[in-house]
């Protein structure tokens, strides 16, 4: 076929947005010519201050690509610049890609929460030592 053979890529998304969800992303299957431009689109209504953007590519590897956290974006420096982030505020956070490569065939995906791991509000809670308890036939003390 030469020179003339089409190219294609597929991005899956996953969460996109049944009406009962609370963060969605759109659209949820994208087919995309290699060089093409694209946007991914997420949203979340939870009143979360974190969101986030990951990759799991074709060897199920989970990456995380940007987290956007009270008012600041943070990228992962490994992310090519053909992938950049767009946020308007703390419930929206879109992924813009330019000039697609058949590399960035995986599944994306985004997520929100309350805290990061290294801004949590709470105060950790231990439970105070008692008796051991027996549980599925192993003892624990």
């Amino acid at each position: 076929m030469g020179s003339g053979f089409l190219c294609c890529m597929v991005l899956c998304l996953l969460g996109a947005a049944p009406l009962d969800t609370t963060v969605s992303q759109t659209p949820r299957y994208l087919i995309a010519h290699v060089g093409s431009k694209k946007l991914l689109k997420c949203e979340q209504n939870l009143g979360h201050n974190a969101m986030y953007w990951y990759k799991q590519d074709l060897k199920q590897l989970l990456k995380i690509m940007f987290i956007y956290f009270n008012q600041g974006l943070n990228l992962n420096e490994s992310v090519p610049g053909r992938f950049s982030p767009e946020t308007s505020d703390k419930a929206h956070l879109n992924l813009h890609v330019d000039s697609l490569e058949t590399g960035d065939s995986a599944v994306y995906f985004c997520a929100s929460s309350l805290d990061t791991a290294l801004q949590s509000h709470y105060l950790p809670v231990h439970k105070p030592p008692g008796p051991a308890r027996k549980l599925w036939g192993y003892m624990f003390t």
